[in-house]
């Protein structure tokens, strides 16, 4: 058994171009922000070193000079001394002087004393960039420090003897980075979603000679073979289009020719069947004088002979439909009435016609001859296949009114209960006998199609409440009330 697919070509095609573009631009969004990423890092820590070098640069010139008694005193507490002259060196003004146009906050280390006129603490300084500075060279690396992003960097001046370093908070660089990315997802987002709607417009596209083939193929299935493609000029479709014109073509015409071929069968063995009819009459009539074994020869043949003009009749009458050679001759119908009289002259005389007090006028537009034998057809089943039918009931849904003939059988399984409405067909174990005190096999072909010229349908299903047996359902239109006039069935 073919798995169904959970999504409809359609679907799928645009499920394919979203994804698609969603992978392609989120590829590219990912390795641009890194690239970018990557790139903005390195030029800022550039930026960033060559700052650090100027501003040690500037601090080794500012003190190289200096006698070691005014580093000294420069070096210890503001107001240990405080009557005696200052030294004319002040550290935290040669430190605020430094150029730091990214806010940078220093820090400098000069004979074991940390100096810093923005607050910058030693222990703030990773232990691996102390480090490598202590060891004489240069060292950076991004930390967070009290919870904030920032880039620490620092360098040894040999000729002081003293450490300097520089701490730049990565915050605003961050905050860029992350509206970058964001703008890149929304970018991604925003292709795929236009993927998508490329996808569902190619698709439409792509599948319109689909959608239009599968029109033709739904109208030549309701009967319309008149239903052709319109030519085109497409190289690649030209040769679909012409094809299924031409199949087209010749299913009608092998159909045609299949229905003037019953239609004349039937129309030639109405004569000898006739005249065989009238001859088993007369056989019958004289049927005493007949030995047994000739009897029982003439009953043989009158119940074939009788199944067998059964049979030509429905045929004919199914073959006229074929050919679109039969109309419904509409009616206003009281449906109680009408149903009362067609189970009183069918072959379940004694079965009760059920319904609703409210519905005792119910008008209906009907042909009568077509709705009494789809209502006898479906009493003589119920006789022959299931055990005989108990009721026959209608009510109105909406704008429809359901006539239901239950019967008292094993019911109908549910394999056949489409089949079953086809031509020469049984169910279950009736399938494929021949009995001739059963039927043809066209009673209930014969029920769908009168069903269809009301614009009706019918099915069957099981009786309601658990009860054995099967309810055949036949659903036909109320009708216009305008069209109803004063002449009614009776």
């Amino acid at each position: 058994m073919t798995r169904r697919p959970r999504l409809g070509l359609r679907a799928r095609i645009t499920a394919i171009f979203a994804l698609g573009a969603l992978l392609v631009s989120s590829t590219v969004a990912f390795a641009g922000f890194a690239l970018v990423r990557r790139e903005i890092l390195a030029d800022f820590e550039t930026t960033a070193r060559a700052q650090l070098f100027r501003n040690a640069l500037q601090v080794r010139q500012d003190l190289q000079n200096q006698p070691a008694d005014a580093i000294e005193a420069a070096l210890g507490e503001p107001d240990e001394n405080p009557n005696e002259e200052g030294t004319g060196l002040d550290l935290d003004l040669i430190l605020g002087d430094l150029l730091k146009p990214n806010s940078a906050t220093e820090l400098l280390v000069l004979q074991d004393q940390p100096r810093s006129s923005r607050g910058l603490q030693l222990r703030e300084v990773p232990s691996d960039v102390q480090e490598i500075v202590k060891a004489g060279g240069a060292g950076a690396r991004r930390a967070v420090i009290l919870g904030q992003p920032r880039l620490v960097i620092g360098v040894f001046i040999a000729q002081l003897g003293a450490e300097y370093y520089e701490s730049v908070s990565l915050q605003p660089l961050q905050d860029t980075l992350d509206r970058l990315r964001n703008t890149l997802v929304a970018v991604a987002l925003g292709a795929g979603a236009a993927g998508a709607f490329l996808g569902y417009y190619s698709a439409r596209r792509a599948l319109q000679p689909v959608t239009r083939v599968s029109n033709a193929a739904l109208a030549i299935a309701a009967g319309d073979f008149q239903t052709r493609l319109d030519p085109t000029v497409d190289p690649d479709l030209a040769p679909l289009t012409t094809s299924f014109n031409d199949m087209v073509g010749a299913l009608r015409a092998r159909i045609e020719r299949d229905e003037r071929f019953a239609s004349d069968v039937s129309h030639e063995l109405r004569s000898p069947l006739m005249t065989l009819a009238a001859s088993i009459g007369v056989l019958e009539h004289r049927r005493s004088e007949l030995p047994a074994p000739a009897q029982q020869a003439v009953d043989l043949l009158g119940k074939d002979l009788r199944r067998f003009t059964r049979l030509v009749e429905d045929l004919l009458e199914i073959s006229r439909m074929d050919v679109g050679a039969v109309e419904a001759d509409m009616a206003p119908v009281v449906l109680v009435e009408f149903l009362q009289f067609a189970v009183l002259h069918s072959s379940a005389s004694e079965v009760p016609v059920v319904y609703d007090e409210a519905d005792a006028e119910l008008l209906v537009m009907a042909d009568k001859r077509r709705l009494a034998q789809v209502i006898q057809n479906l009493l003589d089943n119920a006789t022959k296949y299931g055990g005989g039918a108990v009721s026959v009931s209608f009510s109105r849904t909406g704008t429809h009114v359901r006539i239901a003939v239950d019967d008292d059988g094993p019911g109908v399984p549910s394999a056949d209960r489409e089949r079953i409405f086809d031509r020469f067909t049984r169910a279950g174990t009736d399938a494929g006998r021949r009995d001739i005190a059963k039927g043809v096999g066209l009673g209930l072909s014969l029920v769908a199609e009168h069903v269809r010229l009301h614009d009706g349908r019918v099915w069957v299903t099981d009786r309601p409440h658990g009860l054995t047996g099967a309810r055949f359902i036949v659903e036909l239109p109320i009708g216009d009330p305008s069209q109803f006039g004063e002449e009614l069935f009776a």
